[in-house]
């Protein structure tokens, strides 16, 4: 009876050692899966990390034109602005004043 009992033991003892070493290679496998799959993404991470640092950096020029721009149309408001516009690009005069060149 104690010898039955006793094979019976060891074969439970062998049998939960086969299923641990079984788990274990398991395991073993997908961690190798999965760190190979990550080795392969760095490249792309890397990449990736690239083009959000320059479309950042396109998002800042062009937030910075687009306030440039919002001066612009809020000084275009002004008419004293206005006369300026019209006077340096059109080169228009009030009346009585004499035009002057300036030639370089």
């Amino acid at each position: 009876m104690q010898a039955q009992a006793a094979a019976t033991s060891n074969n439970t003892i062998k049998g939960s050692k086969r299923r641990l070493r079984f788990w274990l290679i398991l395991v073993l496998c997908f961690l190798s899966w999965a760190g190979v799959s990550i080795w392969g993404q760095f490249p792309k991470l890397h990449e990736k990390r690239n083009a959000v640092t320059e479309l950042q950096q396109q998002l800042a020029e062009a937030t910075k034109a687009n306030e440039q721009t919002k001066k612009e149309l809020a000084r275009l408001h002004d008419d004293e602005y206005l006369e300026q516009i019209i006077r340096r690009d059109f080169h228009y005069m009030k009346n009585g004043e004499t035009p002057l060149s300036v030639s370089k």
